[in-house]
């Protein structure tokens, strides 16, 4: 009987030592951020994703918007620019859509856009 509970005992701390290796957690993707970045993260990946039906906005540059456009699709995996087209967004966002766009694609790919100068 003490022989049997041994082989128990052991048998035990061997199964539950090797579930705790250390073994693959979970993916590399990037934190989703908390507070006010994270509705504009959202509002980035719905823009991204082409959640939201974009029209064109009368009021911007559109030359501005596809230099910035352009920008971000040579900065995405190859994988992601194949399935979108960015600078197709050109003359559709608002600048709060494009804001949370660059900053969507700077969280979620980490990319490293260069700073905007402050006028």
């Amino acid at each position: 009987m003490k022989n049997v509970m041994n082989f128990l005992i052991i048998n035990l701390i061997l199964i539950s030592s090797s579930y705790a290796s250390g073994g693959i957690g979970g993916g590399g993707i990037a934190n989703i951020p908390q507070g006010q970045d994270r509705e504009k993260y959202h509002l980035g990946k719905a823009v991204f994703n082409q959640d939201l039906t974009l029209e064109k906005q009368p009021t911007v540059n559109v030359i501005e918007q596809e230099e910035r456009l352009e920008y971000l699709q040579g900065s995405l995996p190859n994988t992601e620019k194949r399935r979108v087209n960015l600078p197709d967004f050109a003359g559709k966002l608002t600048e709060e859509q494009l804001q949370a766009l660059e900053y969507f694609v700077q969280v979620r790919f980490n990319v490293k856009l260069p700073e905007k100068k402050k006028e």
